[in-house]
């Protein structure tokens, strides 16, 4: 009788354990918060965009990703770099926090391609999308960096700086913008009655050369529509260069349950 009640104990003592475990494993995990849930959306977050042309609408790249975890920092990163002569990547970093402070940042670059086929995982909940790629699908893999100063956790324009640090001979949003966020006057825009815009305008020439952007927003429940024209002049061995295009981007932003516009 003896011996029935301890082999039971023991079983009992060891589905416990194994269930405290599981339970310790499940929260630790930072990628367990879900950052397409919540009450609100914060437009100063995003956490995708991606780009399409008109007339390849079957084909939408991944340009830039970013994943937070539940104290809002930033936990993963990435985004698209290249020139006009090279492949294109996107550089993607996973951040590692020891307490408050940012301890290292592990950063790689991925073909482009590889990575815009699989950006429907970035959010899946409970795994790292950085980890998602292997050395056949990766471009390069570079150095931890682990002496991180300057860099906001919270700050989807710090991150953005601290990629474009790193940019050697790949520049984040060659060729077309993407991201318009640094630009703080417009030459031509109109707002609605809620002080979004619905239409702007921009030069960004200079002497003969001109890239003009002209951009229509239309906000939907889950994304903002960018619906861009571009027209470039450029100069290259005294022969005129000119071209124009037609492109989307589409931007996600972060879902909370805290309002980002309380106390504004």
């Amino acid at each position: 009788m003896k011996l029935k009640l301890l082999n039971i104990t023991s079983i009992l003592a060891i589905i416990l354990c194994y269930g405290a475990t599981n339970n310790l494993s499940a929260q630790s995990s930072a990628y367990d918060f879900d950052n397409t849930s919540g009450k609100y959306v914060d437009m100063s977050k995003p956490i995708m965009i991606t780009m399409k042309f008109e007339e390849a609408d079957h084909i939408e790249s991944l340009c830039e990703y970013c994943r937070y975890d539940e104290q809002g920092r930033i936990i993963e990163y990435g985004c698209m770099v290249g020139q006009f002569d090279y492949e294109t990547y996107v550089r993607m970093f996973k951040i590692h926090y020891s307490g408050k402070k940012i301890d290292s940042i592990q950063w790689k670059e991925v073909l482009s391609g590889y990575a815009s086929d699989k950006k429907d995982l970035i959010f899946k909940k409970g795994i790292s999308f950085y980890d998602q790629f292997t050395s056949q699908e990766t471009g390069y893999y570079r150095d931890t960096d682990k002496g991180v100063k300057g860099l906001d956790p919270k700050s989807i324009a710090s991150m953005r700086a601290y990629a474009e640090s790193k940019n050697d001979n790949l520049e984040r949003q060659f060729g077309r913008m993407y991201d318009f966020s640094g630009i703080k006057k417009w030459d031509k825009e109109k707002k609605d009655n809620l002080g979004l815009l619905t239409y702007s305008e921009i030069n960004q020439g200079y002497d003969e050369e001109y890239e003009i952007y002209k951009i229509n927003y239309s906000y939907l429940i889950e994304y903002t529509k960018l619906s861009i024209n571009l027209q470039k002049r450029t100069i290259y061995d005294g022969e005129i260069y000119e071209s124009e295009y037609d492109y989307v981007v589409y931007e996600k932003y972060l879902h909370t349950d805290t309002d980002p516009r309380k106390g504004k």
